[in-house]
């Protein structure tokens, strides 16, 4: 089992969150409270790095959901960066693939 990780910088005077390990039931708020926590912030655009993300389950994909609804409330917008091709699959499941901005 990967263990969960979140780290945050500031590039360009946006929030970068880079995500890692697994996103499930047990990573969902401390997820959501720091990305709901960048869009309080002076910064409109939060940028999601998932490219060390082994695992995301409905609980991480309900987060990307609300957080990317709360960005949209504020007048920001959430960028999800390098996306794994298993959690890409993920998102054509639940034909959430064209909701996001998925950076390349």
């Amino acid at each position: 089992m990967e263990h969960f990780q979140l780290s945050e910088q500031a590039v360009n005077g946006s929030a970068k969150i880079m995500v890692s390990g697994e996103v499930d039931l047990a990573a969902a708020m401390p997820l959501q409270e720091l990305l709901f926590g960048t869009m309080n912030g002076p910064s409109s655009t939060t940028e999601v790095d998932l490219g060390n993300v082994s695992f995301m389950d409905a609980s991480g994909l309900t987060v990307l959901i609300r957080a990317d609804d709360k960005a949209r409330d504020v007048g920001g917008r959430l960028h999800l960066s390098h996306v794994p091709e298993r959690v890409f699959r993920l998102f054509r499941i639940f034909d959430l693939d064209h909701r996001f901005s998925i950076l390349t």
